[in-house]
């Protein structure tokens, strides 16, 4: 399974400039999960910027939600790389539940994260 970071979804969802790149490398995985925080964040945008509703739905839909744990919460205070205890909080969850790799365009977040987990970064 590979866990997808909320910026890739932000991405699409919004139309960004690289929302293309982030739909291709998407579409070659169906086995595809995201965290119930990151759907929290991706949720936040959708209102605030008042997105249409239905495709949203559908593409969150198209993805399994996998909870944050106390456990997720220990391992990240444990391991926090400093800025972005998030980060941290998703590398914890996509572990926990045995994701092969993490799928992001965070590139600090690939750095600091590397020994933890195999993490693509879309260019």
């Amino acid at each position: 399974m590979i866990f997808v970071d909320a910026n890739v979804l932000l991405e699409v969802i919004q139309k960004r400039i690289r929302a293309k790149s982030c739909e291709q490398f998407l579409s070659n995985d169906k086995n595809k999960a995201i965290s119930t925080l990151t759907l929290d964040l991706v949720m936040y945008f959708v209102e605030r910027d008042k997105l249409p509703w239905e495709p949203v739905k559908s593409f969150l839909e198209s993805f399994s939600w996998l909870p944050v744990t106390d456990a997720d919460a220990q391992w990240a205070f444990m391991n926090f790389k400093g800025y972005d205890f998030e980060d941290a909080l998703q590398i914890a969850c996509a572990i926990r539940e045995g994701c092969s790799r993490l799928v992001t365009l965070d590139r600090s977040l690939s750095k600091k994260y590397a020994q933890d987990i195999v993490i693509d970064l879309i260019r």
